[in-house]
């Protein structure tokens, strides 16, 4: 038997990204490069009775992981994880995007088994290369185990994050990620894992299966003397939801009252985060504009969950036919 008196299978899950990403003089830089067989074949894990079963699911660079790839991803993971001697999954993914796919996960997949993100920030062939540490890593987070149903993990750097608060807050240093508002809830010190925090409660996350997503929900970030013609613009395109990035605790130029009244009239659901990395959205300010205000209006404010990952979350209960008083509900309680 392993050291923690386990055997089994972890999935491997490859989706792309840096970590298997090389660079090409005739491309102009770094693509895509089809290292995934040469990337595993330099990993073994540390105990003899776990095996890695290594799935190629796609070769994409992060940006281009689309809602609807992140939930057929989560589909995917919970098909896996219900298969008896499979331990985890472990998905190496890009870092540009990996925080969003982990909150994608988090909210989608049923199994309570361990899901952890990995990658890399620098190309296959560069000096300094940390994908196989992270991958390895990853893989020793995903045996720990967490608590049955914990988070979605990101591993990055010798560092854990809770899926639902991790963000990139570098593009290029190794160590790119930091746990908005909570910071990490654990570490790697050597080959061991330190939880410091991890919640057991998360998965399933909803009562309800995760069944769709609505592209026809858009997010639109807030400028110094913004008006309404975007939201207006949106509005004849029969837009269904829409995610506003404010300043500081939630609030908007006055310029888009008038935009989100027309919104919420025509049944148009509104969410308010903010650009802020810490406090989130509080709405005490009760100015045109102010999140108190909007709220008032009928705005759902989204305390600290990211506006990318707000519309995530809007995208999904939309497209999985949520009627509005449980968006609220979901709302508030992803907001803490």
């Amino acid at each position: 038997m392993s050291k923690n008196n386990i055997s089994g299978e972890v999935v491997l899950i490859f989706t792309g990204g840096t970590i298997g990403m090389s660079e090409e003089p005739e491309a102009g830089g770094v693509v895509p490069g089809g290292n995934f067989t040469k990337l595993i074949s330099e990993i073994t894990p540390d105990d003899k009775d776990i095996t890695i079963r290594p799935v190629l699911w796609s070769d994409v660079p992060s940006p281009h992981m689309s809602p609807e790839m992140m939930l057929k991803l989560a589909h995917d993971v919970d098909s896996y994880l219900a298969e008896d001697q499979v331990l985890g999954a472990v998905i190496l993914h890009g870092t540009d995007l990996m925080a969003e796919t982990a909150y994608a996960l988090d909210i989608s997949v049923n199994s309570p088994k361990p899901v952890i993100l990995t990658g890399a920030m620098r190309y296959f062939n560069e000096s300094g290369y940390d994908g196989i540490r992270n991958l390895m890593d990853a893989v020793r987070v995903c045996l720990l185990p967490p608590p049955k149903g914990a988070d979605v993990i990101l591993q990055m750097a010798d560092k854990l994050f809770a899926a639902k608060n991790a963000i990139k807050s570098s593009s290029l240093n190794v160590d790119p990620f930091i746990g908005q508002n909570t910071g990490r809830i654990g570490f790697i010190s050597g080959e061991s894992v330190i939880l410091t925090r991890a919640d057991s409660h998360r998965r399933p996350r909803f009562s309800f299966p995760i069944t769709g997503v609505n592209s026809n929900v858009h997010l639109v970030g807030c400028h110094p003397g913004m008006n309404s013609i975007i939201l207006e613009k949106l509005l004849e395109t029969g837009v269904k939801g829409i995610v506003l990035e404010g300043f500081g605790a939630g609030n908007t130029p006055p310029g888009l009252v008038s935009g989100v009244e027309k919104c919420i009239a025509a049944g148009v659901i509104v969410v308010l985060c903010t650009r802020c990395v810490e406090g989130g959205v509080w709405p005490i300010y009760a100015y045109p504009g102010g999140a108190a205000y909007l709220k008032q209006k009928g705005v759902i404010t989204a305390g600290g969950l990211s506006a990318l990952k707000a519309t995530l979350l809007l995208q999904f209960l939309i497209g999985s036919n949520r009627p509005l008083e449980q968006i609220k509900t979901i709302f508030a309680e992803e907001s803490v």
